[in-house]
């Protein structure tokens, strides 16, 4: 579900916590709540992370699935409500089992969690061949990070890992989420940038990942975060339960050419490793950028002082709004921030002060007239709302507007030639 008013829209606990499981390609979600809960997480997980090779609804024409492959609903009514859904349950427990998961989440929508149906009694009732798991309250309306890190601890410790020889340089990637916008294509763009430098990843938690390599988390040498605020419970929990300890580079995420380098260098670092390999990839995408944006600015002045105004979490806004000013000269006029972690807001705002933009840090996007909006879909739909002229750039959230066929980053060497091709082509629309 979704919080709405007129200034945010954003992804709450709810939203987290089926997120998490789904975001795990063979687990599924057995929602148990109303279809309006339902409808919109079962087609989100379906986009971000595809499991479907044939979407004819009338396949899925079954009861609990309403044409859709994804999270299977009890489809509460009033009546159970007021009694309870121990019928629903027991009948749709079954179904889902057969569809050859290896772990089902029964979770809880905010309203059906006020009933009280002892969940766990229902799945050891039941005696399913298959592992599950009940979410009983994802935090109602807490943020997505807090819902999304909650699932993922519950999931791991119904896997249970158990403790294998550590592999040297082997790493879990960890704070990204399917619902991260290109999330795939970020963590394919860092997985190159680690394996040139001899970094094998084992998993990601938990974004494209399986319950077989959620079973082998414990043989990595260490966690590399990318997102912190979607990492500062789980971290703690991975290194008490397996003594497995996180590295979060105080840089924030990988995102444009320093950030990334910092990125790499400090893991390099933490395993005894040259960054060489890596650095002589993103020298080259530096190559490539200064040639497209020397001959860019020689026939308009840009992108050195032009607009811009960001709307992202803490860890991707510190790197971003530091790049677009030191690397391409533009100017932050509104920075709008979502989920956040207090080191870097700090570092953001110890940034904005010293190039005199303090007033950027939470000002309004529709009165600062920017040139570039960076935000979710949301927040560059609002800004459209404001008549002014500017070209929007989608990187948080997912974008449901717009099919993605051809793989896309934003982080690391690539990623950052991404953003310069989405800017440059933005400002040379508006001129």
């Amino acid at each position: 579900m979704m919080e709405f008013d007129c200034q945010t829209i954003a992804p709450d606990s709810f939203t987290g916590a089926i997120m998490a499981v789904e975001g795990i390609s063979d687990a599924a979600v057995l929602l148990n709540g109303p279809t309006g809960c339902k409808f919109y997480h079962g087609s989100i997980s379906e986009i971000l992370l595809p499991r479907a090779e044939y979407l004819d609804p009338l396949y899925y024409s079954e009861e609990f699935y309403f044409g859709q492959p994804r999270v299977p609903a009890t489809y509460l009514d009033d009546y159970d409500y007021v009694f309870g859904a121990t019928q629903k349950l027991e009948k749709i427990l079954p179904v889902v089992a057969e569809k050859g998961h290896s772990l089902i989440a029964i979770v809880n929508s905010p309203g059906a969690a006020l009933i009280g149906d002892d969940l766990e009694r229902f799945i050891k009732n039941a005696c399913l061949p298959v592992p599950c798991i009940a979410i009983e309250n994802t935090g109602f309306s807490d943020s997505f990070a807090a819902g999304f890190q909650d699932g993922v601890i519950q999931v791991i410790k119904k896997v249970d890992p158990r403790p294998g020889t550590t592999q040297k340089h082997r790493v879990n990637l960890m704070g990204l989420s399917i619902f991260h916008h290109h999330w795939q294509g970020n963590v394919n763009e860092l997985t190159t940038l680690l394996n040139a430098c001899g970094i094998e990843v084992n998993t990601v938690l938990c974004a494209g990942t399986t319950i077989a390599r959620l079973g082998k988390l414990a043989t990595a040498e260490c966690n590399l975060v990318i997102h912190q605020e979607y990492a500062d419970q789980l971290a703690p929990f991975l290194n008490d339960r397996f003594q497995l300890p996180t590295l979060m580079p105080p840089v924030g995420a990988p995102i444009g050419f320093e950030a990334t380098e910092a990125w790499i260098r400090d893991v390099c670092h933490s395993l005894d490793l040259d960054p060489g390999p890596a650095m002589a990839i993103i020298r080259s995408a530096r190559k490539r950028s200064h040639e497209v944006l020397n001959r860019f600015n020689s026939l308009t002045g840009l992108p050195k002082g032009a607009t811009f105004a960001v709307s992202a979490d803490s860890s991707i806004a510190l790197p971003l709004v530091t790049w677009l000013y030191n690397y391409l000269g533009m100017v932050p006029v509104a920075v709008k921030l979502a989920e956040t972690v207090d080191c870097f807001v700090d570092g953001l705002n110890a940034f904005l002060h010293r190039i005199d933009c303090a007033d950027a840090l939470n000002a309004d996007m529709a009165g600062a007239t920017p040139d570039i909006v960076i935000g979710s879909e949301a927040d560059i739909s609002r800004q459209r709302l404001a008549g002014y002229p500017f070209s929007g750039i989608d990187i948080s959230l997912p974008a449901a507007s717009h099919i993605h066929v051809v793989e896309k980053s934003f982080m690391g060497a690539q990623g950052t030639l991404y953003l310069i091709e989405k800017i440059i082509n933005g400002l040379f629309r508006g001129m």
